[in-house]
């Protein structure tokens, strides 16, 4: 093949090129000089990006007899596995190893293999390199940093500490406490994401005098989630992607327990603020048992199912509380902590029902005086308090033989030396 020289500047005139080609391959290719190829193959570009999808492949240089002296290719492997430079008659073949490039040059054209010089350039940014550098919330992608999730599922408390960032941790479980790291033992930039996928009010503590929000504990409840980033400067904690807790909405829901299969129903997923219980059917023969979510919330339970031996218990998920049982006709306002259940008032159509109470803390009492009032002693004994002490019982378990008794002195200012 002819040799052309530049008149200026000496140096060899190349045929028309390609200067750059990116080439994803996952077979073997054949390159072509961009003088005769056709839009199907694949042309021998000045500079070639090329990234194999699979080892062992084999990239075939142009025929040398239609190429000037002087043409040259540089070749670039992207990729994460190494592959094979040959020349047109697959001898001379060069390794081209993941991150390194080759410079190769045409030195004699008179064959179709030729000679084909070759210069190993330094590496660039590689995929072997990039694992290198690679560290807590990145990973190496085709040579390239991209960034990445590291995600811990987990029904117990981790131990959370500077080699957590950028960990997503997945809870599963109920109501637990996270401690989060001390601030000193955090470097800049420290994040973790959260997202409470279990049935209980899951809390993030900081340790020492750091804050979270401005407070001293996060609660994140069930389906919640986002990131908690620290902040070096202050040593304290703040969330970002946490909703904000919005105004209460009194959901309800009606469930017949005529139609509900087995002794226990479980609201765990859902728990309606108004839950109204009906019978269509009078069919069911067994008590019901309710189970709720383990979070902060308030109830409203009514037991309009018209059958007096229709009893409904509830009780939070998880909780060694005895449950609370609420017969026929009665409507009751509740508060779960998340462990327990308090009942607040307990009424039915016609009748208002208090909590037993005690002597100190009696169930019908005073806001300047809450250890004085009335308070239920036992069944059919009633009992008077002052002071947190019980000062009069009035007992009629034995209908028979009904007692009033009381360990007080007995003043009588109408009778004559009326001290009892």
């Amino acid at each position: 093949m002819p040799i052309y020289t530049s008149p200026f500047t000496g140096t060899v005139v190349q045929p028309t090129d390609v200067s750059y080609y990116e080439l994803n391959f996952s077979a073997n290719v054949e390159l072509f000089w961009p003088a005769v190829v056709n839009p199907q193959q694949v042309p021998a570009a000045r500079i070639i990006d090329a990234t194999p999808s699979t080892s062992n492949l084999v990239i075939s240089l142009p025929a040398a007899n239609q190429g000037a002296l002087g043409t040259d290719i540089l070749i670039r492997n992207l990729g994460a596995d190494d592959f094979t430079v040959e020349d047109f008659d697959g001898t001379g073949s060069v390794l081209v190893e993941v991150g390194k490039s080759k410079y190769f040059y045409l030195s004699d054209n008179t064959t179709t293999a030729g000679v084909w010089q070759n210069v190993e350039f330094g590496a660039g940014t590689s995929s072997a390199d990039a694992a290198s550098l690679a560290g807590a919330g990145l990973v190496a992608l085709a040579g390239k940093l991209n960034t990445t999730q590291n995600i811990v599922e987990v029904s117990s408390p981790p131990t959370i500490t500077d080699a957590s960032r950028a960990s997503t941790f997945l809870w599963t479980s109920g109501n637990d406490t996270v401690n989060l790291p001390t601030s000193t033992s955090l470097t800049a930039g420290w994040f973790i994401a959260f997202r409470n996928a279990g049935n209980g009010t899951l809390i993030f503590t900081p340790q020492g005098t750091s804050l979270i929000n401005g407070n001293a504990e996060l609660s994140v409840n069930p389906s919640e989630s986002g990131f908690i980033i620290f902040q070096q400067s202050t040593g304290d904690f703040f969330t970002v992607g946490l909703a904000i807790p919005s105004n209460v909405t009194f959901t309800s829901a009606t469930y017949d327990v005529d139609s509900i299969v087995g002794n226990t129903f479980s609201l765990v997923s859902y728990a309606p603020i108004i839950q109204t219980y009906v019978a269509l059917s009078g069919t069911r023969a067994t008590q019901l048992d309710v189970v709720l979510p383990a979070t902060t919330q308030l109830y409203v339970l009514v037991n309009s199912t018209g059958q007096p031996s229709y009893t409904i218990t509830f009780q939070v998920s998880g909780s060694l509380q005895t449950p609370i049982s609420l017969a026929d006709g009665g409507v009751a306002l509740v508060l779960s902590d998340g462990n327990f259940l308090y009942v607040i008032s307990q009424t039915t159509t016609t009748t208002f029902l208090a909590i037993n109470g005690s002597a100190a803390a009696p169930s019908f009492s005073f806001i300047s005086d809450s250890n004085t009032g009335m308070y239920l002693v036992g069944t059919s004994v009633l009992g008077l308090s002052a002071n947190s002490t019980q000062m009069l019982e009035l007992d009629n378990s034995n209908v028979l033989s009904p007692q009033v008794s009381t360990p007080a002195t007995f003043n009588a200012g109408l009778i004559g030396g009326g001290t009892f």
